[in-house]
């Protein structure tokens, strides 16, 4: 069964990458540049919300598939959880019987108790 990368890590990997290029967008953008008036700060904000809103779906994305995979987990671990507490009672209730069998044994009706 192949393994499957630590979603958490997966997640933060991303969030690092998505910080590291916002701050290298931000550096570029900090340049002095000429005004080219209303159009080109339209064309600008565009550009960077577009990104961020791009950036914000795929992490939402991320974060819902995260979701999903710890929900499936808690109901494996639940399913595993309820199979060992009967496998455990099953045990039990064998060794009581296998014990009281042996007291019967060792005390049968024309035998006095050993004691040891």
């Amino acid at each position: 069964m192949a393994r499957v990368q630590e979603p958490r890590s997966e997640v933060n990997g991303n969030i690092s990458d998505i910080l590291h290029r916002a701050d290298a967008h931000l550096h570029r953008r900090s340049e002095p540049s000429a005004p080219d008036g209303p159009n080109q700060l339209n064309s600008t904000i565009q550009r960077v919300s577009g990104a961020s809103v791009a950036e914000t779906d795929g992490l939402t994305r991320e974060l819902q598939s995260l979701r999903d995979y710890l929900l499936r987990e808690g109901q494996r671990i639940q399913r595993e959880l309820t199979e060992y507490t009967r496998l455990n009672h099953g045990a039990l209730e064998s060794t009581r019987i296998i014990a009281e069998t042996l007291m019967k044994t060792r005390t049968g009706p024309d035998r006095a108790p050993r004691t040891q």
